[in-house]
């Protein structure tokens, strides 16, 4: 029987990353990594929408490369955020890697606690 738990390297946080971290913390508790890692992702495919607009209206290719910019800073921040979140909440461990089921057994004991059924109940 495999005992390993589901990991993700921090490098390796990709669009699809990002889903599998919200359908791991979504509760009705606490869902702020979620919500962050929900809003990580808006923020690129608003930078991918607006390499597009360059091909659409060349001459906005100015305004839409300064707003690519605006949104790859978002995006570090963001990405940062995310990850000092997971550190803070001891979601990931040494090696840099997302425990997935630590994130989901945390959101799970969340939600349990705020009916008043003890976790380990």
């Amino acid at each position: 029987m495999d005992t390993t738990q589901p990991t993700i390297k921090l490098t390796d946080i990709s669009d699809d990353t990002l889903l599998d971290i919200c359908r791991s913390a979504e509760v009705i508790a606490c869902e702020c990594p979620g919500y962050i890692a929900r809003l990580l992702r808006q923020v690129r495919v608003f930078q991918r929408y607006t390499h597009s607009c360059i091909d659409q209206f060349p001459e906005d290719t100015d305004t839409h490369l300064w707003l690519s910019d605006q949104a790859h800073k978002v995006e570090r921040l963001l990405f940062e955020t995310v990850v000092e979140l997971m550190h803070r909440e001891g979601l990931i461990d040494e090696s840099g890697e997302i425990l997935l089921d630590k994130l989901s057994e945390r959101a799970r004991d969340i939600a349990l606690r705020q009916v008043g059924i003890s976790p380990d109940a």
